[in-house]
């Protein structure tokens, strides 16, 4: 299966947000956290979100599957803010190819962060194994309460 990663563009907003809800609406069922969970975003703040990150489209096979948006924190340390696919590209073990191609694309940061559910094991073990330590934790709701991660790259002199 091909992976291209490019830039978003305004034109891909309504079909990206779709995807970003079904990837997402067992997790508005599970934390009924309305406020910021992003199965139940509106598509001004999705659009918002695109002008005011780094927002990219991850394409299978030339067909859009999901979405990156990252927050650049600084020259050398960027927040995965959201990474999601479309659930018939899920559970096909895309998420390590595509973690490295986002990671590849900026060679330039050296500290990645992020944050999962507490309870989202599946994310949290893929999180770890990719080299990201637990930093903390925020309590959003009582059914929901966010790990934070870190990662720190350490990269070779040319």
């Amino acid at each position: 299966m091909d992976i291209n990663i490019t830039k978003s563009s305004m034109r891909e907003a309504e079909i990206l947000l779709k995807i970003q809800t079904e990837a997402f609406k067992g997790d508005l069922k599970k934390y009924k956290d309305y406020d910021s969970s992003p199965a139940a975003e509106s598509l001004e703040f999705f659009i918002y979100r695109m002008n005011h990150s780094l927002h990219y489209t991850i394409h299978m096979d030339g067909k859009i599957a999901g979405a990156i948006c990252l927050v650049k924190m600084s020259d050398t340390h960027y927040y995965l803010f959201r990474i999601f696919l479309s659930p018939r590209y899920q559970n096909r073990g895309l998420g390590t190819k595509i973690m490295t191609k986002i990671e590849r694309q900026f060679p330039k940061v050296k500290k990645w962060s992020l944050d999962t559910p507490k309870d989202n094991v599946r994310n949290r073990h893929f999180y770890e194994k990719f080299g990201y330590k637990q930093t903390g934790e925020v309590k959003v709701n009582e059914r929901l309460t966010l790990i934070q991660y870190e990662k720190k790259v350490k990269r070779n002199p040319p």
